[in-house]
């Protein structure tokens, strides 16, 4: 079985735990959803942009995150941004 058709059922059982993870934590999320692919519907992944001081402190939310408890993610990628553009664009 694809990895997408196993991790269906673990990213359902997990969906409202992660939402109110998600949720409680609206002050340290800029951005987030779901990555789709060309139809603009299958899902193919979930980016975050954090506002966080560290990437500590970004590692400790994808590891309290429902979804990598769960099981769903299969990698995670965390990258700093230097924003050059938008309302986090430096003075």
């Amino acid at each position: 079985m694809p990895r997408r058709g196993r991790i269906r059922p673990l990213r359902e059982a997990s969906l409202d735990a992660h939402r109110r993870y998600v949720d409680a934590r609206a002050d340290m999320i800029a951005l987030s959803g779901p990555l789709v692919a060309e139809d603009g519907a299958t899902r193919c992944g979930q980016l975050f942009v954090l506002a966080v001081a560290s990437r500590e402190a970004a590692e400790a939310f994808v590891a309290d995150d429902p979804f990598t408890r769960a099981g769903v993610f299969a990698a995670v990628e965390i990258d700093a941004l230097l924003p050059v553009f938008g309302n986090g664009r430096p003075g």
